[in-house]
Parts: C-alpha cells; structure tokens; sequence
C-alpha cells in the first residue's frame, strides 16, 4: 500500500520547492563560478555572429534601400597598412617622414572645412628614430593640428632611471588634451596602473589629443570591453606604519588615497581619516599580511633595519583613445565629461561640425537611412534622431561592452568591410607639395575619423580575438569608436529582471513537469529553452539589451532533470505499492492501466457489481478425496474460474475456502460492470461442464453464483500492517445470500432486481421469485440468469471458443 504523504510532498506541489531550491542555488552562485560566466560570455558571443546581416532590398522596380548599415558611422574610415602598402614602402616599420606624407595628403587641401576631423595613428612613438625623419613627423602633425596619438597604460611601475622620464611624458600629453576630472563612484577601488609606454614628449607637444588603448580581455581571453577611463597612479609618499598616526587624512577631491602592499602583490586602500581603531587593526593585518622594507643602513650586507610601509598615492584618470576621438568628433573637451563608475559616461549637449556651412549643430544619429533609386536621386528621405546627451553605461572599472557590428573586414576591394577600408599607400603617396597653389581643393574626407593602423597579417602583434574571431587592432578601436558615436551601446538588463525571467521560467517547468510525462516534458523543456534563446537573441538584436541566458537555461534543466528524478522515486515507489496490491487481484493489463491512472485507496462508495459463487456439496466431495487431492483439486478448479474473472475484467477480492468473491466497477471504473459479471457467470459455467467431463463422475463439481449491483464501499480495509482492497455493506451481503439461495431453487446464477435493471435488454433470465432476505425488510426480485443474448467472449482477450 502506498503511504500516504503530506500535501507538501505530492510531486505538484513538491515540484515547485525543487524549483524554489534551485533558483536559490543559481542566485547564490552567480558570478562566484567560472563555468556559468564563461558559458554566458560564449552565449554573448553567438548574439553577436547571429546579429542580421543589412543587405541591398529591393522594394520595387527602380528601388533599393541603402546599403549603409544605419548603425555604422559614416564618418570612420580606416587607413590601413595593407599587403599592398607593404609591397610599396618596403618592410614595416616605414620611415617616420612616410607618417609626414600621409598626414600632409590629408591636412594639404585648399577646402579648409573639408578637412577630416582627426587622424589616428594607431602607432608608438616611444623611441628616438632618424633624427632628420622624426624633424619632418613633427612638422607634419604641427601643420596637420589634428593628430592623435595613444598611450598604453601598464600595472608595474617604471624602473627609476626611467620615472623622470615616463612622468614627463605623460605630463606633456595631459597638458596637451587635459584629464577627466569629474569622477564618481568607488573611484579608490578601481584598478590602478603605476606605469605607461607614451610617445617621446615632443610627439606629446604636437598632439591635438591622446588616449590609451588598453583593452582588457575578459576569462576567457577574448575582447569585449574597453575601459574608457583608466585610473594613473603617482607615488607621491612613502610612510613607515609607525609613523602614521590617527587622525591622518589625505586630499580626496585631489584623488589623494593610502595603500598598503601585501605579499602577493595587491594593493589595498586605507580609508581616511585613519581611526585609532583603524590603526590597531591595520596593523595586526599587515603584520601578518604585509613584507618588510628592508635597509642596509651601514652598508655592511647586514640588514639594519625593517618595517612596514604606507603609499600615498595620487590618481589620475586617463580617457581611452576611442573616447577623446568621439569628444573631438563631438565638439567637446576631456574636461567636460562626467563619469560615474559602475553606472555611466555622460556627454552633454553633442554637437557635429558641418563641413557645408562650417558650423557646429546638434549631433543627430540616424534612425532610418535615406534611399535611393539607381540614378543616386533620394526616394524617401532619412529619419534622424537629435541628442541632447549620450550616456555610456560602464561598469565599476569603467569598462564599456563594445557593440561589435561584424566580422573583421577584409583587405580586398570586393571583400566584405564592416568599415570602409582605404590602403595607407594611396594616401601616403600623393602627398603635396607645401606650395599650398598645388594642393587639391579636398580628400572627400570632411569631419571623418581616419584610424590609420595595421592591417596585415604578420606586420604587427596587433590582432586580437574577438567574438568574430581574430581582429586588427584599429578596427577594434573603430567598433568601440561606433559604439559611442552612434549611441548603439548594449545595456545589461537590471538584475531584478534577470531574476523574474529565471523564476518564471523555472516555475512553469515545475508546472509542467510535475504533470506531464517525461516525454512530453522533455521536449517541452527543449522547445523552452530554443524559444528563450531566439527570444533574448531579438531582444539583443533589435533592442540592445542583454539578458542573461546561462542562468535561465541552468535552471531549466536542472529543474526538469529534479523532478523527473523526484518523480521517478516517489511515484515508482507507489507504482510498484500498486502493482503489489492490485496484481493478486486484476489482469496485468489492468494493473497497467492502474499504474498509469491510480485509484482513491481510501474506502469511497460507488456503483458496483458483486459476484459470490460457492460449491455445492463440497463435504461430500471432500469424504471422497485425499487432502492432497482434494487441494489439487481445487487448485484446478478455482485456477480456471480465477482466470475468467480476470479476462473478464473483474477484480478478485478474496477466496473462502472454497467461495470465490469478486466485484467490476473497481479500481477501475466500467459503465458495463454489470454485464461484465453475468457474462463472466455464463462462462464460467461453461468452463465448469468441460472441466467436469475431464474428471470422474464421484468428483464433478456444481457451483451456485449470486450477484447484485448497487452502492457499495470499496477500498483498502484492514490495519496498517495487513490491507486488502475489499468491499463491505448491504449490497455486498446482499450478493453473498444470492448465492446461498440457489441451492433452494436448484439454480446456478441468480442476480437482483438492481443487476436485472442493467441487464435486461442483453442477457435472457427467468423470474424466480419476490423474496425476503435476511437483514432485510423490503422483498427482493430475484432472477435466474439463463443466457446472453450476444456474444459473450472476454472483451480484454478478444475472440475464442
């Protein structure tokens, strides 16, 4: 007998306390494990190479739309170092007076306001060349005023002999182009880089900006963010711990903060005002934590002194290349950027030069691209969108997700290019002469952004991986440049809604699983998580927002894989309980069909057909017999009569000595239970005749049967550690004295008023007589089944003899 479990643990219910623990599992190990960060990182990436191509469609005869992507920059174009410049100039690195000739090609134009916006190049200057070759650089970028120049920012910090020399570097860049000075958030906390490999100061005296071009990869070694502020640190003090005294403050508004270095190499941050409690406590951990300063006082190789030491550091934040190159395009300075970590860039009021007029106007983006017919003519006109502010959402390190628009572009002319890709050989040499009468009236270059850098294979360590694959480094600095320009940033979606999809998602899984069957909650489970994935990638796509996948398809299956395994133990348990009980009773095929609906096992009233049947002088046939004969005997008998109540559909209940009681209409319902019965009766009595011509005549048997239908209690009755699935009450007492009263009409079956009632018109019987039976006060028709007017062959077994 299945135990009756609480309400609580029922699979239905149960299912969802699965889903509860494991959507707290997946909360609590959210961004502490590796695994589910790198398969989200990899999912970001399938976002990516699944973004829809633009392609030219043809809307009617004459008609096509731009091929432009609305999300590019038209504006940035990429002057890349190609096979064929290589093939030109020679081996890389070229002469820096070939740098010369390129920016002079693009300065030297009579149309002033056709000049491009700013050059890039994404190319190091941080040792001396050819004295002559550097002169003629440095007049070029002078002439030009429009150069940018990049820096890369690095953690350890320069040897002594080259401190003086970085610092000053760095000095003359800052006062070049300026620093962000507006910082928000956890600045202290945010990674700090002691070094830098920056362009020799006279190269930083004739920059128009700079930037660093620091990427940092993520896990999985793959670049997706770019830090558009870096933090620069300057060692400004050093402090023995003994000498640092409550009370110690340092200027924060100046980026002013105290660290301590622990052995394994990390900085951490001391707040101020230091507490005398702060004191204690810093103390005992850098006692543990920290390394000695060691000196040599004497100079004698012994040491004579050892402490712990305090850094005072001052911060700077440096904007990343991408970032002062969009200020510029933008019409602002470094200076006028606000930064937030952990929340966002914002840029106020964004203008946009107009080459025709010569003015500054608001910055508009492209909403819907122009089109055109094949003559060039406009079809229907753009749709524009005006910016009063762009805000770029960064992280707490100020990193911001590159919106990549494609794969790496490809050097040929007819290959595919994300961004316009023009050869460093066509410009470099044309370069005009400084008779400004020979100069071109302009470049078709107006207000661009021309990122001049490698572009082929081999010439430089300068190709990175990327969610397309390997990628130059200026087209990655390019995507990150797009990104800004065209406020086309892709946002995180809250945490809270990330959480709702995960516990909606997991709760209809419970839903269903604890329903269903395996099978079809299995490929339910696999259509879910196919949907969520194309659902998320559109929402990626077409809104640029960024949900997060891993977690919701985690807890999908693992939900799923819960339940089936809960159920698999709770309802086999039960599966094999009924199979137990029901199996003496029932056909296997019943018990099947039992396993597969179970019964109410508790005592329930419902409308039944009882059968009794009995042998008739059965003392007489046990004086003629041995015992074990007789056993043998009976055995035979009861085994043949016990088969076609099953074929029959019927439900043994018990035997009594040598009665045989049984009952349709359970656990099982059958609307035909009560011809079920009386077929069963006829059969058996045939079965009996051909059992009795194989015997001899001194032990033929004759059997009498009764049978009722009614209200009956049916269920598992007994005490808990011994249960049949039995009937009781009037109906069933009834049937019994059915039986008995065949041996004072000489008859075989006799069946009720009530069973008659849903027989008649099926089977022929003989009217014996309006009787009152004991225990009861009303008198009772009583019948004698006769014959069935159709066939009466076993329904669950088909045709036989």
């Amino acid at each position: 007998m299945p135990r009756k479990r609480m309400k609580i643990f029922e699979t239905r219910r149960f299912a969802f306390l699965i889903g509860a623990a494991i959507v707290g599992l997946l909360l609590l190990v959210d961004g502490t494990r590796d695994v589910l960060r790198n398969v989200e990182l990899k999912i970001l990436d399938t976002h990516f190479i699944l973004k829809n191509e633009r392609k030219n469609v043809v809307f009617q005869e004459g008609t096509v739309k731009s091929i432009n992507d609305p999300k590019r920059s038209e504006d940035i174009v990429i002057i890349g170092v190609d096979q064929n410049s290589l093939s030109k100039f020679g081996r890389w690195p070229f002469p820096r007076w070939r740098h010369a000739d390129l920016i002079n090609a693009f300065s030297r134009i009579k149309d002033r306001n056709s000049r491009e916006r700013a050059v890039f190049l994404d190319i190091f200057f941080a040792d001396p060349g050819v004295a002559a070759d550097d002169s003629i650089l440095l007049r070029g970028m002078e002439e030009s005023g429009r150069v940018f120049l990049e820096n890369v920012m690095k953690s350890p910090p320069p040897t002594p002999s080259m401190e003086a020399d970085v610092a000053a570097r760095q000095d003359a860049l800052a006062k070049r182009w300026g620093l962000i000075t507006d910082v928000k958030g956890d600045w202290k906390s945010v990674e700090a880089f002691l070094g830098a490999e920056a362009p020799l100061v006279p190269y930083a005296n004739r920059v128009k900006g700079y930037g660093h071009a620091n990427y940092i990869p993520d896990a999985d070694e793959i670049y997706r963010r770019q830090p558009l502020v870096i933090k620069q640190a300057v060692l400004v003090e050093i402090i023995k711990l003994d000498e640092l005294k409550p009370g110690y403050a340092v200027d924060e508004n100046a980026f002013e903060r105290l660290a301590w270095l622990d052995k394994e190499g990390r900085y951490h941050n001391i707040d101020t005002p230091v507490s005398e409690k702060a004191l204690v406590a810093l103390k005992a951990v850098m006692e543990k934590n920290a390394p000695f300063k060691i000196e040599d006082v004497d100079s004698d190789g012994t040491p004579d002194l050892q402490y712990h030491i305090i850094r005072k550091f001052r911060d700077s934040f440096v904007p990343a290349i991408t970032l002062s190159l969009a200020l510029e395009y933008l019409g602002k300075k470094v200076q006028d950027v606000e930064v937030t970590l952990g929340e966002h860039i914002r840029i106020a009021a964004p203008m946009k030069f107009d080459p025709e007029t010569g003015e500054w106007k608001p910055y508009q983006i492209v909403v819907v691209p122009e089109e055109y017919d094949e003559d060039g003519n406009i079809t229907k006109p753009g749709v524009y969108r005006t910016l009063k502010e762009i805000v770029i959402p960064i992280d707490r390190n100020g990193r911001m997700l590159v919106n990549y628009l494609g794969a790496p572009s490809e050097e040929a002319f007819d290959g595919r290019q994300t961004f316009p890709m023009r050869s460093y050989s066509g410009y470099a040499s044309k370069a005009p002469s400084p008779d400004a009468s020979t100069w071109p009236r302009s470049m078709n270059l107006a207000n661009k952004i021309l990122m001049v850098g490698a572009f082929a294979r081999g010439m430089a360590q300068d190709e990175k991986p990327t969610p397309f694959g390997l990628m130059y480094g200026i087209e990655i600095h390019s995507n990150a440049l797009n990104t800004i320009l065209m406020d086309n940033f892709l946002r995180y979606v809250p945490y809270w809604q990330d959480v709702l999809v995960l516990v909606l998602l997991v709760a209809f899984v419970c839903f269903y699983s604890s329903r269903l069957s395996t099978v079809w909650s299995f490929f339910i489970t696999i259509g879910i998580l196919i949907v969520v994935f194309f659902v998320i990638t559109f929402t990626f796509e077409q809104r640029n927002l960024i949900f997060n996948f891993t977690k919701p398809a985690f807890g999908i299956l693992i939900c799923f894989v819960a339940v089936v395994v809960y159920r698999a133990f709770t309802e086999e348990r039960d599966k094999r309980a009924i199979r137990d009980i029901f199996g003496k009773y029932v056909s296997p095929r019943v018990v099947d069909q039992l396993v597969d609906n179970p019964p109410e096992l508790g005592g329930v009233d419902k409308q039944l057909t009882v059968f009794f049947s009995d042998i008739r002088g059965f003392t007489t046939l046990s004086e003629n017999m041995s015992p074990q004969e007789l056993v043998n005997h009976l055995n035979e008998y009861l085994t043949a009569m016990t088969d076609l109540v099953l074929d029959y559909g019927g439900t043994l209940d018990k035997y009594i000595g040598d009665a045989v009681m049984c009952f349709w209409g359970a656990p099982l319902p059958q609307a035909d239970h009560a011809v079920l019965s009386c077929k069963c009766a006829l059969r058996q009595m045939k079965r009996l005749a051909e059992l009795n011509l194989t015997w001899p005549e001194a032990i033929r048997i004759n059997i009498g049967i009764g049978i009722n239908s009614g209200i009956m209690t049916v269920g598992n009755m007994g005490s808990p550690i011994r249960m049949n699935y039995t009937l009781t009450g009037d109906n069933v007492n009834l049937g019994s004295r059915l039986e008995a009263t065949n041996k004072e009409y000489t008859t075989n079956i006799i069946i009720s008023e009530s069973t008659y009632g849903l027989v008649k018109d099926k089977f022929m019987v003989r009217e014996l007589d309006n009787i009152r039976v004991k225990g009861k006060n009303k008198p009772v028709v009583i019948y004698e089944l006769i014959d069935c007017l159709e066939n009466i062959d076993p329904p669950l077994k088909g045709s036989s003899a």
